[in-house]
């Protein structure tokens, strides 16, 4: 899939730039952290992050150039998964309407030690504005429906909700 990242830099000092295979284990490690937050705050969410040695499909998402950290300071300080084709999850969720024109945003994380500083707002901004694709003009999302802080700020953003299956809420905007 052909993109152009058109922000490398996001505000207040956070650099963007694509992950590669040498940031695997960094980003296993950031995920396995969100997850254990989660926990601690009695969501299941993620909780097969915790118990999966090799995250699923992480080092494939990486190779095929769909991953994209957020950096400040030499530290990591958030990540997204942005898949110009759906997953099969994704197809299961959504169906075949209009995967040609989606972009399927999944695992936009903050690392522990900047949870509360805005940082998953300003790299859900970044999701929508920063990396251009060809060809695509909406980015769907979906989320667990027993999570309402998670639900609201996808809402606050913009984005529309679709409906909801399998427990989870269906989010939609246009880019």
């Amino acid at each position: 899939m052909n993109f152009r990242i058109k922000q490398n830099s996001i505000p207040d000092g956070f650099t963007v730039k694509l992950a590669e295979p040498a940031d695997t284990q960094t980003i296993a490690l950031l995920l396995k952290e969100a997850a254990a937050w989660l926990k601690e705050k009695g969501s299941a969410q993620w909780s097969e992050l915790l118990e999966n040695g090799e995250l699923d499909g992480l080092a494939a998402s990486i190779k095929m150039g769909e991953v994209f950290l957020f950096e400040k300071g030499g530290l990591v300080a958030g990540m997204v998964m942005l898949l110009p084709q759906p997953g099969d999850w994704d197809r299961r969720l959504w169906g075949d309407e209009k995967q040609s024109l989606s972009i399927y945003l999944h695992k936009l994380v903050t690392a522990k030690s900047f949870k509360g500083s805005g940082l998953g707002r300003k790299i859900l901004t970044w999701a929508e504005q920063g990396i251009e694709y060809n060809g695509r003009d909406r980015i769907r999302l979906d989320c667990i429906e027993s999570n309402p802080s998670l639900n609201i700020f996808y809402q606050s953003a913009g984005y529309l909700l679709k409906g909801s299956s399998k427990g989870f809420c269906k989010y939609e905007k246009s880019i």
